[in-house]
C-alpha cells in the first residue's frame, strides 16, 4: 500500500521538474535572442578628413604642388581654395587620388583657406578647413626683359625674346606658363637659346598686319633647384614691315627687298680679313640716328694711334648683333665702299644710302650676310632664323 501511495507524488514531482527545465530553456533562448538583437545593427563609424600640403624647410606650402586630402569612412566630394581677398582659385580635383591641384601655381608669400567636404554612405557630409601660407623665398627669378616692347610695330622676322634674371633649370615648367597667340594663327614654337633666354618664332614669318600677344604668368613657378619665379606679363605688338636685305661681301653689295620685290641694290664695304662680318641670318635689333662708336667698347684697341682704334660719332645706325655689328654711314670710307672690305665687322654705306636704308628698315626686319663670313651665334642678337624649323621645334624646345 505504501508503494502505491508514493507513485502519484513521484510522477507529479517529475512533471514539475520537466516544466521548470522547459521554462529555463525558453528563458535562456529569450535572453540570448535579446542580446543578439541589441548588438546586431552596429552604429555607423564617424567620417574624418585629414589634409596636408608639400612644404619647404620653413613649413610653408610649395605653390605648385597638389593639396592632399585623406578621407575615412566617406568619399571626398569637393575641395575649394580661397585667396585672402575672398576670390576662388581654379584647380582640379582627383577624387580617387584624394588630391586637388591648382590650374596655375599659387602666389608666393600668400595666405589661402582650403575647404574639403566628404560624404558618407548615409548622405551625411563632413567638412574640414585648413589655412596655409605659401613659401616666401629669399631670392626669386623674374623676366628681365621681353622683346619686342608692348605696342611695338616690327618687321615680319621679329622673334619673341624672354630673358630671365637668373638661370632656369626646369625649362619645361617655365615654358608651360608662357604663351603666344596671334590673329593669323600661324605655327610657331619656343626654343631655349641659353639657360636664361627663351625665344619664340613662327615657322616662316609673321604675316603683315598680324597682331601678336605674349603672356607669361610666372608667379609661383618653380624654375628648378628651389628657385621660384614671380611676375605676370602681357605684351602685344604688330607686324607692319616685310623688308629684308642680303649683304654679299664677295661683291661688296647689298640687295634690299620689300616682300619678294627688289627695291634697291647698294654698294657696301664689310669686314676685312681679320674682322669678317658675322654671317647668316640677323634680325634688326634697333636703330639710332646717331651714336658714338668706340673700338674700346667692343674689345678692340683703347689706345689712340693704334690702327684698330676709333672713337667717332656715326650716323644712321642699324643694329644687328650684341657684339657691335651695325649697318651705318661711313662717309669717311667712301673710297672703299663698293670696292674693298676693310671694316671692323660693320657694313659701311655711303651717306645718302645709309639714310635711305635707315628710313626703310624696322626692328624685326631680316638681314642675311652670305658668302665669305663667319656664322653668327644664335644669341648674339637674334640668330633664330639660322636654325631650320626641325632644329628649332625639337621636342620640349630645349637646346
Amino acid at each position: 500500500m505504501r508503494t502505491t501511495s508514493q507513485a502519484p507524488e513521484k510522477r507529479r514531482f517529475m512533471k514539475e521538474m520537466a516544466y521548470l527545465a522547459t521554462f529555463a530553456a525558453v528563458s535562456v533562448l529569450t535572453l540570448v535572442g535579446c542580446g543578439m538583437s541589441a548588438a546586431s545593427p552596429s552604429s555607423p563609424r564617424p567620417s574624418a578628413i585629414t589634409m596636408r600640403t608639400v612644404t619647404d624647410a620653413s613649413g610653408r606650402t610649395e605653390p605648385d604642388q597638389p593639396i592632399h586630402c585623406g578621407v575615412t569612412h566617406a568619399e571626398l566630394t569637393k575641395v575649394s581654395v580661397i585667396r585672402s581677398n575672398g576670390s576662388l582659385v581654379t584647380g582640379s580635383l582627383d577624387m580617387a587620388a584624394g588630391t586637388w591641384t591648382p590650374s596655375h601655381p599659387l602666389s608666393l608669400d600668400a595666405r589661402y583657406t582650403v575647404t574639403a567636404t566628404a560624404t558618407d554612405s548615409s548622405g551625411k557630409s563632413v567638412t574640414k578647413r585648413l589655412n596655409i601660407e605659401t613659401v616666401n623665398p629669399a631670392a626669386t627669378v623674374t623676366a628681365q626683359s621681353i622683346t619686342p616692347a608692348t605696342g611695338a610695330e616690327v618687321g615680319n622676322a621679329q622673334p619673341v625674346t624672354v630673358v630671365f634674371t637668373k638661370p632656369v633649370t626646369d625649362e619645361a615648367a617655365v615654358q608651360k606658363v608662357l604663351s603666344v597667340t596671334d590673329t593669323d594663327r600661324v605655327t610657331g614654337a619656343w626654343h631655349w637659346m641659353t639657360n636664361r633666354r627663351v625665344d619664340y618664332r613662327p615657322r616662316t614669318s609673321w604675316p603683315l598686319g598680324d597682331k601678336i600677344t605674349v603672356e607669361g604668368d610666372l608667379e609661383g613657378v618653380n624654375t628648378g633647384k628651389g628657385l621660384w619665379a614671380t611676375g605676370d606679363y602681357t605684351h602685344s605688338f604688330t607686324v607692319d614691315s616685310d623688308v629684308h636685305a642680303v649683304v654679299d661681301p664677295h661683291t661688296q653689295s647689298m640687295a634690299v627687298y620689300r616682300g619678294s620685290e627688289l627695291i634697291r641694290t647698294l654698294p657696301v664695304s664689310s669686314g676685312g680679313s681679320h674682322y669678317r662680318t658675322w654671317g647668316g641670318y640677323l634680325v634688326v635689333l634697333d636703330k639710332e640716328a646717331k651714336i658714338q662708336m668706340s673700338s674700346c667698347s667692343v674689345g678692340l684697341s683703347c689706345t689712340p694711334g693704334n690702327p684698330d682704334y676709333y672713337n667717332l660719332p656715326v650716323l644712321w645706325d642699324v643694329h644687328l648683333t650684341w657684339s657691335g655689328t651695325y649697318i651705318h654711314d661711313a662717309s669717311w670710307d667712301n673710297a672703299a665702299i663698293g670696292r674693298v672690305d676693310n671694316s671692323h665687322g660693320c657694313v659701311h654705306l655711303g651717306a645718302s644710302d645709309a639714310k635711305w636704308f635707315y628710313n626703310t628698315v624696322q626692328p624685326g626686319d631680316l638681314v642675311r650676310v652670305i658668302n665669305p663670313s663667319k656664322p653668327v651665334a644664335l644669341d648674339n642678337g637674334d640668330g633664330d632664323w639660322n636654325l631650320s624649323w626641325s632644329q628649332w621645334s625639337i621636342p620640349n624646345a630645349t637646346r
